[in-house]
């Protein structure tokens, strides 16, 4: 009975150690190193230079790994100062954004504001301007009507002194009209002629806007001459004469007071025409004040915008610098990781190896031949 178990247990054990054996060979270190100990082994190698030769394999590793550390660990330092230098210049960068941002949210209202009341300016400009025009187009229209009223009144008052002319240059004796010290005598042929002259003058003036009433003043002086010329009365031819120079009175007080009212308009025109252009020189005045302000700030609003850009720019290109040194970071990382797995893998193998000596050499031995006698060649 006591036979029976320690056979199984020894085939228990041979089996667990055909295990670690298949396990080692899954990898290509423990495959050669398993191949090399068979061969040493076959060809009388002594097992102390084989022990020495994984001893000093282990040892290798240890000391590799504890160099990929202190490497790793430097270069992971480095990293972490990289990317704490490479954060804060992204924290000024961005503080240095909100500073500028907060500059625009200042200026740009501002500006907006004072574009409003330019804007305002140059309506109430554009209004005062219309009342100038007006103004300036009604004096003109007064102007224009007062010089024809003027060419009108000349052009009645040259009948008129026509008229008398005709009556002073043919004075004739013996008979006579008393004309205060004057005597005058008309022949009946120049009556006609003054009688003719006036009805024309009446004629015209009649057409006239400022001179109907003296051209119907006329138009009876020159009835009356043809009176006087029918019946040769001078008396009337008297009286025409004296009508005359009462009508040439009458029309010189009327564009006197004419002129009067023409002078009151144009002073009138002059003191309004004053307060205007005052206002007007005060919108300019403002606008121009308002153009200059608009112009200050948006040139500050360039310049800010303009640094605000080339903010955004150095943000973006650290943000990526970052990104692409934290990347690197990683993998560097990762690949002291896969460097460490794999050395922590290859050591564990080699401690085995060396366990197995240690402990198992007959097993080892009997697997050896197994794989020999299954035709494995790399061990012949």
């Amino acid at each position: 009975m006591k036979t029976t178990m320690l056979l199984v247990l020894v085939a228990c054990a041979f089996a667990t150690n055909t295990a670690l054996f298949d396990r080692i060979e899954k990898s290509d270190l423990g495959r050669t190193l398993l191949n090399t100990i068979a061969i040493q082994m076959t060809t009388g190698e002594p097992l102390e230079r084989i022990f020495q030769t994984l001893y000093d394999l282990e040892d290798r590793y240890i000391a590799d790994q504890k160099e990929d550390d202190a490497n790793n660990q430097a270069f992971q330092q480095v990293c972490d100062a990289d990317l704490a230098a490479l954060n804060q210049e992204l924290a000024n960068l961005e503080q240095r954004n909100t500073e500028l941002q907060a500059v625009l949210d200042d200026l740009v209202p501002i500006r907006d504001q004072k574009i409003g009341q330019k804007k305002a300016k140059e309506l109430q400009k554009a209004e005062l301007q219309k009342v100038i025009d007006e103004t300036t187009a009604k004096r003109q229209e007064q102007a224009d009507d007062f010089e024809a009223q003027r060419q009108e009144y000349t052009f009645v008052s040259s009948v008129l002194a026509e008229a008398r002319r005709l009556f002073t240059d043919n004075l004739q004796a013996p008979s006579f009209l008393q004309k205060g010290e004057e005597k005058v005598h008309v022949t009946p042929q120049i009556m006609a002629q003054v009688a003719s002259h006036m009805s024309q003058g009446a004629h015209k003036a009649s057409t006239m806007k400022h001179v109907r009433t003296f051209g119907k003043a006329i138009k009876l002086l020159a009835n009356l001459a043809n009176r006087t010329q029918q019946f040769a009365n001078q008396e009337l031819t008297g009286r025409v004469i004296k009508l005359i120079d009462d009508l040439q009175n009458q029309l010189s007080q009327a564009f006197d007071l004419a002129r009067k009212a023409e002078d009151d308009r144009t002073r009138a025109f002059q003191a309004y025409m004053s307060l205007l252009n005052k206002d007007m020189n005060k919108y300019n005045s403002t606008i121009a004040n308002l153009t200059a302000e608009i112009q200050s700030l948006q040139d500050r609003i360039d310049a800010t915008t303009s640094s605000q850009n080339d903010v955004l720019q150095r943000i973006q290109a650290k943000t990526q610098q970052r990104d692409d040194r934290r990347g690197e970071c990683q993998e560097a990382a990762y690949d002291y990781q896969q460097r460490r797995s794999a050395r922590d893998g290859d050591r564990q193998t080699v401690s085995d190896l060396i366990g197995v000596l240690n402990t198992n050499m007959r097993d080892l031995k009997e697997y050896i031949a197994l794989r020999i006698a299954a035709g494995d060649t790399n061990l012949e």
